[in-house]
């Protein structure tokens, strides 16, 4: 019985819920913890609010594609469900992953980079800190929210189902197996763990993209884990993978905001130099991997009388 209503859905919908279900758990298990032990911040039980208005969400979904079928808002709602989730349990974990996994590695981080270039380069860095500079690689920085889905956006638009799910399905894998990586190699950024290496302050304009990062990083907990590998790389490649295969015009846009993406990450000390080369190495293997996990899904589907996914029809 079990077998046959995960084999309805869609494997990338299967894939969000084996991740939603624990990090659900630990989410609440994390905030009975934190009450108890009277360490509860202001950051900190988010992660339940944001759990009740994506069970309302979901619970709203599944009854609109029950009573709506054929509705072509609630086929779009379920087409961009996949990336809705993935932020749904990137927020989660990123409460969790020093509940669940406190052997950090960030030291053995700090010691490659050092091997690697001689220098720290987030400190190194510091030479070329100005507030411009600082405003351009906020910037840069702030476009990763739209550079993941942007390819998939392009490809919803123009219809073109196929090559959307493909990306679709290539950009949250990449995310997922990231997410199962944080929490094997738990990691704080640079801008954390060497905090008294830093001489100069990352200031840039009071109206500016600082200004703004600012505010979002308030949402974050102080203890984040969440730097190895890089998803800012990792995604951000995949999404150029799958412009050059189906959006090549597109491909030439994005390539210099992700080029920016990537030196901002270890300009505002996000990220060492290793993160983002486990991401780059990562991006790849999403993108091997996506259509073949898609194939062996399809085949246990027909096994079973269903229909693949093939993406919204026309």
């Amino acid at each position: 019985m079990l077998k046959q209503l995960l084999f309805r859905l869609r494997v990338e919908e299967v894939i969000a819920l084996a991740f939603l279900i624990p990090t659900t758990w630990l989410t609440l298990a994390a905030y009975v913890y934190a009450r108890e032990a009277g360490v509860l911040g202001p950051r900190y039980p988010g992660g339940v609010a944001r759990l009740v208005v994506a069970v309302v969400a979901l619970v709203a979904l599944a009854f609109a594609m029950r009573r709506w079928p054929a509705s072509s808002l609630v086929r779009g709602l379920r087409e961009t469900l996949p990336f809705l989730a993935c932020i749904l349990i990137y927020t989660n974990l990123h409460d969790t992953i020093g509940f669940v996994n406190p052997h950090d590695v960030h030291h053995w981080l700090v010691a490659l980079d050092e091997q690697m270039f001689g220098v720290q380069p987030c400190v190194w860095a510091e030479r070329f800190i100005t507030p411009l500079r600082t405003e351009l690689m906020q910037f840069f920085y702030l476009n990763f929210f739209w550079i993941g889905p942007s390819t998939s956006a392009i490809l919803l638009a123009r219809r073109r189902w196929p090559e959307f799910r493909a990306a679709t399905l290539g950009v949250v894998l990449c995310f997922y197996i990231g997410y199962a990586l944080y929490v094997i190699f738990p990691a704080a950024p640079p801008r954390l763990v060497l905090v008294f290496e830093f001489t100069r302050n990352l200031r840039g304009y009071p109206m500016g993209f600082s200004s703004l990062s600012a505010q979002a990083f308030s949402l974050l907990p102080v203890d984040s884990r969440a730097a190895f590998p890089s998803l800012h790389a990792a995604v951000s490649t995949v999404a150029l993978v799958y412009a050059w295969r189906h959006v090549r015009p597109w491909f030439w846009i994005l390539v210099p905001f992700v080029l920016g993406l990537w030196v901002s990450t270890v300009y505002l000390r996000h990220h060492y130099v290793v993160d983002l080369i486990a991401g780059w190495l990562l991006g790849p293997v999403a993108v091997w991997a996506a259509p073949r996990l898609d194939a062996w899904w399809s085949r246990h589907q027909r096994a079973l009388g269903y229909e693949p996914a093939r993406g919204a029809p026309e």
